[in-house]
């Protein structure tokens, strides 16, 4: 059905309304944009309420331009399938505890997909078939469970590692299982295949991870229905073709969500103008909205959730932005905004804005944020982020802006680790960060050998032109890193608690001297060869670009540590031999005592700026 909608005394023609209701004549969503296509735009396409299954990418093209998909926040577009006919399983395999507990369900013709290498350094995979009930991801089964972890006691070869106990021995071994684990680097992980099991000795396919397994590093077991023994918990035996699952709760009429779709939910591609709202996404294998090309595509008051991958990735498409949105449940990040030319300089203006974002990175789990900022000229801002094992933020690029965020329990899973990251590139500055509030943080791994350090702002291994400004540091781990880079300042900033406020290193000097060289792995100088950093715009744009190469680059110059209050914990750390003369540091205020922050704010040294703490982010009920 077609309706024209025009208001009274419009100078322009209103839109035209597709409607799409699956119990009218225009029943699904690809209906309906057929249907617009015959219309002048602008056009809505609007969706009834209810669950519209999404069996193949809803692609949206340059003949899209200017379309509106409207939800009202009660239409949804699901891409599996419900699994209703459950019955209590019988399994041997089944842990006593478990027996009585666990349904299973045959998957008929439902692909399971495969279990592939992911994780930290591997190529990006499509995740295989998961389950969700009631909205919620329920967990592959895992031994020892969530939060609990088995060491590697040594590694006899490099595909091998012994531990202390013999259980897994014991197990089926015609079934799929594999393991999970921080082989080396508590910031590097990978899913690997189990190869054998003999005793004590756990043989892999290959070598584990980027890095090779190292003894006292942590790992566990995963898809062994032995394991199964805790509600939430489920197993697809891809042999059987059945998914087993001990529910949080009774099954109700709709039953468990089985993802299905191995493409995102939309693939819009050189389209302008796309409107997407009020919708709710949810239940692929890959990820929610992809958007390559075109300009000034916006996705608001979306729910997008359950993706075995990404929520929302912008690329190359200015002015486009993601704003009021869910995102939650997520494999891998949350949102990604990819754009600008590095080599002009030229902003491509993309945002992630108000969005609430938590619950991510449930499968790869280190470098996958609730936001990755690539490019020129873009902006997060106002997001409420909370609850994830690694990043909120992953910065590159140049002239971003990050403002008015809420950011809360970060890094809960890793070490050497911060809520808000970048490192590695002396060219890429411009990038602000204030007005942000970060708290609740701070180490939660112990590994013996490894650096397990949690930082607010971490500007690593020698990042540079970088302004902190304004944010309020609520942590017990380090409130920013200066990682031995030049031209940062940190001005305006409360700290309240931190271990410590500041640490700042000349590591460029120190232990990654030899990372100064030509041809090394952190490639610093190949970073100058990758854009015009010795002339315009660079040198106009960023003083500090023109003499760096010539100027010592190893050593920390021209940063600022300004107008600051911290209480309650310590203030300065400066490692490698550096003077409080190297930088400057000035009109600091520093307590010994706790204070909270409206006393810390008593305490504000003569030129300190008011922080608008009213316009970041609140916390949602």
């Amino acid at each position: 059905m077609l309706s024209l909608v025009v208001s009274a005394g419009a100078l322009l023609a209103a839109p035209s309304v597709v409607k799409v209701d699956r119990a009218g004549p225009i029943a699904t969503l690809e209906e309906g944009l057929r249907s617009a296509k015959a219309l002048e735009n602008p056009v809505v396409v609007e969706l009834a309420p209810g669950t519209y299954p999404v069996t193949e990418s809803i692609r949206l093209e340059a003949e899209d331009s200017g379309v509106t998909i409207r939800g009202g926040g009660k239409a949804r577009l699901v891409g599996g399938r419900f699994l209703r006919k459950w019955s209590v399983s019988h399994d041997p395999r089944l842990a006593a505890s478990a027996r009585g507990k666990v349904l299973e369900a045959d998957l008929g013709s439902l692909d399971p997909g495969k279990l592939m290498r992911r994780g930290f350094g591997l190529p990006r995979q499509v995740a295989a078939l998961e389950l969700f009930q009631d909205g919620e991801p329920m967990n592959a089964a895992s031994w020892p469970n969530q939060g609990e972890w088995l060491r590697i006691e040594s590694t006899p070869a490099v595909d091998q590692m012994a531990i202390d106990t013999d259980q897994p021995s014991q197990w089926d071994r015609s079934q799929e299982i594999w393991t999970f684990g921080y082989w080396q680097f508590d910031w590097a992980e990978s899913y690997e295949p189990v190869k054998s099991i003999e005793g004590r000795t756990v043989t892999l396919v290959g070598k584990p991870g980027t890095y090779e397994a190292k003894a006292g590093r942590r790992f566990r077991f995963l898809n062994a229905l032995e394991a199964l023994d805790t509600p939430g918990e489920y197993v697809v035996d891809r042999k059987l073709g059945k998914a087993f699952l001990w529910p949080k709760k009774p099954i109700g009429a709709e039953g468990v969500l089985a993802s299905e779709l191995s493409g995102p939910v939309f693939r819009i591609e050189g389209a302008n103008r796309v409107k997407l709202d009020g919708l709710g996404l949810e239940g692929g294998r890959d990820g929610g909205i992809s958007v390559k090309g075109g300009s000034a595509v916006q996705v608001v008051r979306c729910s997008i959730r359950n993706f075995g991958t990404y929520g929302v990735s912008l690329e190359n498409a200015p002015r486009s932005l993601v704003k009021d949105c869910e995102l939650s449940g997520l494999g891998e990040f949350g949102i990604s905004l990819a754009g600008g030319d590095r080599k002009t300089l030229t902003r491509a203006g993309m945002a992630a804005e108000g969005n609430h974002i938590w619950s991510y990175s449930r499968w790869c789990r280190t470098y996958q944020p609730a936001v990755l900022i690539s490019g020129v000229g873009n902006r997060i801002s106002g997001n409420w982020i909370h609850d994830a094992p690694h990043q909120a933020i992953l910065l590159s690029g140049n002239d971003h802006l990050i403002e008015y965020n809420r950011i809360e329990r970060m890094c809960t899973e890793t070490g050497d680790a911060g809520a808000i990251y970048m490192g590695r590139n002396p060219t890429m500055r411009g990038n602000v960060i204030r007005y942000n509030l970060l708290r609740e943080m701070g180490p939660k791994v112990s590994t013996e050998g490894n650096y397990t350090g949690v930082m607010g702002v971490y500007l690593d291994d020698c990042w540079c032109g970088t302004t902190v400004y304004g944010n309020v540091f609520e942590m017990s781990g380090t409130g920013i890193m200066i990682g031995g880079g030049r031209d940062n300042v940190v001005e305006n900033n409360v700290f309240l608690g931190c271990q410590p406020a500041i640490h700042f290193d000349a590591r460029g000097i120190g232990w990654a001297k030899d990372f100064f060289k030509q041809s090394t792995e952190w490639g610093m100088y190949d970073r100058f060869r990758e854009v015009p950093a010795d002339r315009p715009p660079y040198t106009s744009r960023y003083p500090g670009l023109a003499t760096y190469l010539a100027d010592e680059p190893a050593f920390p110059k021209g940063n600022r540590i300004v107008r600051n209050i911290a209480a309650g914990g310590q203030w300065l750390t400066l490692l490698d031999g550096l003077k409080e003369n190297d930088f400057v540091n000035e009109s600091n205020v520093v307590e010994t005592g706790a204070l909270n922050l409206d006393q810390a704010l008593l305490r504000k040294p003569p030129g300190f700026q008011a922080i608008p703490l009213h316009k970041i982010a609140k916390v949602r009920k």
